[in-house]
This record gives C-alpha cells, sequence and structure tokens, in this order.
C-alpha cells in the first residue's frame, strides 16, 4: 500500500494524506504523564498475550531498580537477639546485611505453643511516622473510634504491631522490617528523601527505590532461612508506601505466594508519591493496576478506603485485574473490599487481610476471623541496636554505598563482555530488554505510516511520518523525502537503498541556503540512494521547550520518555516505513546526533544495513543534569554508549570523530560475532557517502 501510494505522489504530485490535518503539533509537549494518571490498562483477552507482557512488565521494574542483572546475592549475616515474651508470640530484633554495610533492621513475630512450620509473612511498613516505632497521636486515636474505623484503643495506637501480633497469632512468622532512613534505618546516612535524587543517580539507576526494593529481596531471603517457615506459604502484606513494597514484590518475586497490597492501587489519581515508590523507567506505558495483576494467577487482596485514592478501585482497577484472573479461570483468587475510612491499615482492612490469609495460607483459624487483643512494645524496646548489639562499625554511608553499586554493574558489564557467539548471545539476552525499556520502545515502532504533505518539487517530496507515541494521539514527524531520476525508471521504487539522515537540526540540515539538497544528500542521490530527512522531537517543526526542564513535574522520568528517547523512538519510526521503500536502508547520524542514531540501530535488528555515527566524543558520564538532552537513566549502569550500541553487531557500523571514547565494548561484540571487518571506528572525519556506497 505504501509502495503504491508514494509511487502515485512521485510520478502525478497527488497528496496521499490531505494537508488539512493542519500544522504539526507534538502531542508530547503538551500531554505529559503525572504521578497523577494511570495508563489506561486493560486487559488483553488472550492469556500467553498476557504472560509476555507480564515478564516484560517484571524486567521493566527490575531495570528501574537497578537491579537488572540481578546483584550478587552477598551473605546476610544475620543476627538475631533480645526475644520478648508474649502470650501467645515472641518478638526479637534482627538485623541483617542486604549488601556488605548496608542493614536492614526489624522485628521479627513467631507463634508460641505451636508446632511448625509456620507460613511466612513480609511486613513493609509505609510512610507513617517514625516507620516501625509509629504511635497514634491520643487525638487521632479518639477521632478514629468516634468514627468506628477502630474499636480497641491499643490497636488504634499501635496499627503496624496489631497486624504483626495477630498474624503471628494466627501461626504466622511475620517480619516487620524498615523502610530505607526510618526507625532503625540510619536515617542518618541515608536520608528517605535526599538519598540519590541526582541526574548522576538516575544515570546508573541508583534510588531509595532500588534500595527498598532490595531490601524486600533480601527480606525474604531471610524470612526463608528460617527453619520454621514453610516456604510454600509465603505472604507480603503492606499499606501506603507498604502497599507499594508489596505490589512490587508481587510483579518481581514469584516466592511470594499470597499478597495484601492495601490502599495504595489505583487506576489514575495517585500512582506514589514518594522516592521509594518511584523511579526513572518504572511506570512508562504502565500502572499500579497493571504492575499487580502480575501476580495472577496467585491470589491477592486489595482493600481499599472511601478517604483516599483507592475510593474508585472497584469501579476502575478490579474489573480489568479480574480481567486478567479470568484468563486462568481464577477470578476467586483475586478480591477487593472497601471500607468507609481514610488512607490507613484500618481494622476493617487488618480483618479483611486476616481472613484471606487464613484461607489461602491455610491456616486453619474459625472464620469469621476478629482481631484480638495484644500487648503492645513499647518503641524504645523495639530498636534492634542495643548496648550489647550496637550499630556495626562497618555501617558504610551513601557516598560508599553508591560508588559499591557502580563498581559492581561495571563488574557485572565486564563479565558480560562477548568473547564468543554464545557470550554474545547472553549479552544480548541482558542488555536487549534494558535498552528497550531505557528508551521505552520497541521495533518496528507501533502504527507508523506516512502521507504526501507537498508535490513533487525538484525531485524534493514533504512527507509526514505518523506513529503512536504512547499516547493518546499519535505523532507526526514532518520529513523530506529527496530521490533521483534512476529510482523511477521502470517504476520499481524499491530498486535501491534508503539513507535516513539524522541532524540536530532535523530536515533543514538536508537542504542548502538555495533549498537545494546539500553536497552530502546530492552524492547520496547520484549513486541511486533515496534520502529521508525527518524533524525528531524538540527539533525543526517539533521545536520547543525541553518538557523535563520546564515542566519541573515530580519523577518526569518514570511516567515519560527522556529527550534521547524520544528521539530514538522517532528514528525507529523512520526505520519502520524506510524498510518498505528500498532494497536496503541505511542511518546516518551527523554533527552531535550519533549517539540517537546508534541507540535506535541497536533495537532496529536487521532492518538496517549499514550506520554511519558521528561520536562527537561523547560519553553519558559526561550527562550532569536531568534538562540535558542526552539524559537518559540507565545508560551509565549498562556500559555507556559504545556497550549499548554494541547490540548492533553485526551489522555495518561507521563511528567517526569517536575521539578518546573508549569504543572497545562495541569492536569486542563485532570480534565475537566473527564480523570484526563489519565495524570500523575512527578518531576524525571519514568520507561518509564512499563507506555508504562501497
Amino acid at each position: 500500500m505504501w509502495r503504491v501510494m508514494i509511487m502515485a505522489a512521485l510520478v502525478t504530485g497527488t497528496v496521499a494524506r490531505a494537508a488539512e490535518n493542519g500544522p504539526v503539533k507534538d502531542p508530547r509537549l503538551t500531554t505529559v504523564r503525572t504521578l497523577r494518571q494511570g495508563s489506561g490498562f486493560v486487559p488483553p483477552g488472550d492469556k500467553e498475550v498476557w504472560q509476555k507482557r507480564a515478564q516484560d512488565l517484571r524486567a521493566q521494574v527490575l531495570i528501574a531498580a537497578g537491579l537488572w542483572p540481578m546483584p550478587e546475592k552477598t551473605p546476610l549475616n544475620a543476627v538475631i537477639h533480645g526475644r520478648i515474651e508474649r502470650e501467645d508470640y515472641t518478638v526479637e530484633r534482627v538485623f541483617f546485611e542486604s549488601y556488605p554495610g548496608f542493614y536492614v533492621t526489624g522485628s521479627l513475630y513467631r507463634p508460641k505453643g505451636k508446632t511448625g512450620p509456620f507460613a511466612g509473612v513480609l511486613c513493609p511498613h509505609g510512610h507513617w511516622a517514625n516507620g516501625r516505632f509509629n504511635e497514634t497521636p491520643e487525638k487521632e486515636i479518639d477521632a478514629q473510634i468516634k468514627a468506628g474505623v477502630e474499636k480497641d484503643r491499643v490497636a488504634a495506637k499501635y496499627i503496624l504491631q496489631a497486624r504483626c501480633a495477630n498474624l503471628a497469632k494466627l501461626g504466622c512468622v511475620v517480619f516487620h522490617y524498615d523502610m530505607v532512613g526510618y526507625a532503625d534505618a540510619d536515617e542518618k546516612h541515608f536520608p528517605h528523601h535526599k538519598t540519590m535524587t541526582d541526574a548522576e543517580a538516575d544515570l546508573n539507576l541508583q534510588s531509595i527505590f532500588g534500595l527498598q526494593t532490595w531490601d524486600s529481596i533480601r527480606a525474604l531471603d531471610f524470612l526463608l532461612s528460617l527453619a520454621d517457615v514453610d516456604k510454600e506459604r509465603i505472604a507480603c502484606t503492606g499499606a501506603s508506601g507498604g502497599g507499594t513494597q508489596t505490589f512490587i514484590m508481587m510483579t518481581v518475586d514469584d516466592r511470594l505466594k499470597v499478597a495484601a497490597p492495601v490502599c495504595m492501587i489505583s487506576a489514575g489519581d495517585h500512582q506514589g508519591g514518594c522516592v521509594c515508590e518511584n523511579n526513572a523507567l518504572l511506570r512508562i506505558g504502565t500502572d499500579n493496576v497493571e504492575l499487580s495483576a502480575t501476580f495472577a494467577p496467585r491470589p491477592f487482596i486489595h482493600p481499599t478506603a472511601t478517604g483516599d485514592w483507592t475510593k474508585d478501585y472497584l469501579e476502575q482497577g478490579y474489573p480489568e485485574t479480574l480481567g486478567v484472573y479470568r484468563l486462568f479461570g481464577v477470578e476467586e483468587n483475586v478480591k477487593a473490599v472497601r471500607f468507609n475510612a481514610g488512607h490507613n491499615y484500618a481494622l476493617g482492612n487488618r480483618e479483611a487481610m486476616y481472613n484471606f490469609f487464613n484461607t489461602h495460607l491455610k491456616l486453619g483459624a474459625k472464620e469469621p476471623v476478629k482481631e484480638r487483643p495484644f500487648t503492645p512494645i513499647a518503641p524504645k524496646d523495639l530498636s534492634v541496636f542495643t548496648s550489647d548489639h550496637p550499630r556495626p562499625a562497618d555501617s558504610t554511608d551513601a557516598p560508599t554505598l553508591r560508588k559499591y553499586l557502580a563498581d559492581q554493574a561495571a563488574k557485572q558489564m565486564q563479565a558480560l563482555k562477548p568473547t564468543d557467539a554464545a557470550s554474545l548471545e547472553k549479552f544480548r539476552q541482558v542488555l536487549q530488554p534494558a535498552l528497550r525499556h531505557l528508551l521505552a520502545c520497541a521495533f518496528p515502532v507501533e502504527g507508523a505510516s506516512f502521507g504526501v504533505q507537498g508535490k513533487n518539487v525538484e525531485k524534493i517530496m514533504k512527507i509526514e511520518i505518523e506513529c503512536e507515541c504512547g499516547l493518546r494521539k499519535p505523532c507526526r514527524l514532518p520529513a523530506l523525502a529527496f530521490y533521483s531520476e534512476q529510482r523511477l525508471k521502470g517504476f520499481h521504487l524499491t530498486d535501491g537503498p534508503v539513507t535516513i539522515l539524522i541532524h540536530p537540526s532535523g530536515k533543514s540540515a538536508a537542504l542548502s541556503p538555495d533549498g537545494s539538497p546539500t553536497p552530502l544528500v546530492s552524492a547520496l542521490l547520484a549513486r541511486g540512494h533515496m534520502v529521508i530527512a525527518p524533524d525528531f522531537f524538540l527539533t525543526g517543526d517539533l521545536a520547543g521547550p525541553n518538557p523535563i526542564a520546564t515542566s519541573k513535574i515530580e519523577f518526569f522520568a518514570g511516567y515519560n520518555r527522556t529527550v534521547i528517547a524520544n528521539r530514538a523512538h522517532d528514528i525507529l519510526a523512520c526505520v519502520t516505513i524506510a524498510k518498505d521503500l528500498g532494497n536496503s536502508v541505511n542511518l546516518v547520524g551527523v554533527e552531535g546526533a550519533g549517539p540517537w542514531v546508534m541507540l535506535a540501530r541497536a533495537l532496529a535488528g536487521d532492518a538496517v544495513k549499514r550506520t554511519v555515527a558521528d561520536g562527537g566524543g561523547f560519553e553519558f558520564g559526561s550527562v550532569k543534569e536531568r534538562g540535558d538532552v542526552n539524559y537518559l537513566p540507565g545508560a551509565v549502569k549498562y556500559g555507556g554508549l559504545y556497550n549499548l550500541a554494541a547490540l548492533g553487531a553485526p551489522g555495518e557500523m561507521l563511528i567517526f570523530n569517536a575521539g578518546d571514547s573508549d569504543t572497545t565494548p562495541l569492536t569486542a561484540a563485532y570480534a565475537a560475532a566473527g564480523a570484526s571487518t563489519k565495524c570500523r571506528v575512527e578518531k576524525g572525519k571519514v568520507d561518509v557517502v564512499e563507506w555508504l556506497t562501497r
């Protein structure tokens, strides 16, 4: 269809898609997603499609958390001490290392007077004042009792202890652990809202969200290491930020069997407002409803409240989740309840969880399960560090941990350096999904098509490429298409290569001041190439302010593509339509556009024959601000530009103006592919046309 459409335009000068669409407006400049919007998740109608999507979402979350590939699990060196006796359960102090010198702290509740093995339950606490040490103020207790939200003053004062104690009474081993920067979890060195919040952290995918997720994974390791825990009956539950940690664990850890994220999941309005709930890349194209649905077919319940953003979950969110569970034929495994309460793990929510866990963890209690009285522990007596067990002297600080994480990531990339065909495949298995999620796009670009916007004048045609860009409105990329007379002989449009020219100025860079093709374009035309020069994000007719730099939207890169990611997407859209217009497609990126072209080419597979990229001496380590057009979260963690570009092997590639950049990851991949002669790297300038048309 495309060939016929553009062929007619070349010969007759007709317009294939009417220009009445109006001036080009890039929806990416006006439609910016925030943490207050969902993604509009609609479950697919096919189980296999969903399972593939769920695996991709798991990779997305792990990548955003800086946990792809998974870090080395170093020894926990767990210390359990200071047992406190209660009538039917005990509470012990626990600390262990999730990373060397980085300590997870918490309270371990165990049943007393019962025979195990017992179900194990993780309890992340959420954003209550002082975390695990939380005590509700008396005035608030009065209000909750009066409203009927709570019935017992002790439980109302110690809502976090209430659920842990009652789960232990039901026969569960419960680990109630601190979120990073709360209670015993070293607020001095890791303040919750002030740690790993700069562009450098993003480039390395280091974050409180990542630390918290890793702590939860290691907390599960700890729980499973206990002899009295049944490894087949493991659950997790928390509210608010603890609810986020719960459904994140539901997404990434298959060892979890049952879950109860409370007062957190919403189809819109609020996806999570804290650094432990957000990071770059995390929710691009997805939201909390879809992430929690990846738990299917395992059972989970979502207790919600009328007094927060989960008030509409039963109408918007739960039906979609139920649709996923229906694919597995286990609709009974997912449940949602709503209580007339505020944003809290209130009594109604707790009792709904007790009954759900009683059924699915096979606890054997008589139903309905009601909350029982307990004797609380004063916060000072819950602190894990005492005179007998002080905070370890090897406790790390944030700068030291950041260096450790960066060093470990570098070692992982070095270990993945391909040396033969087998190791090259392993390299691709890690780096391919990583780059796809860094750029938040894939090839071919969905919905890519084009139309002619102007008549055939001097063998230069105005076209417009339309494609999906993750928004409700499609993106439209203006472009110039240059063609030569010899491409029209016999009306065989595809008898020759198509070269896509990418320049920071967009399509105008393909024209000389007098409106004729530039020498580079003319030389390619003389060799029988068709040349497409597009405008792309923030260039030419699509120019506008950098939304990251101007919008000041919190967690922008967690919900939206960055500038360089949008540009790579637009280049891939051009490749998607160009591969049907010639017998081969080439990519050329000059004067600063080389890195964008290299990243796009790395995802394009065999759709691109030859690539020429002006390296410009660029390295991602030089990016210092989020407003930089080359800001790409994760790019440094994954070895930098030339390690990511190595995914393009064995396609023919010429890199010039490389300067002093380390290009050995690129050349190593080509050597491993047995294609060293297909990769040429030059520090200075070269004859681009000669190499492309040789």
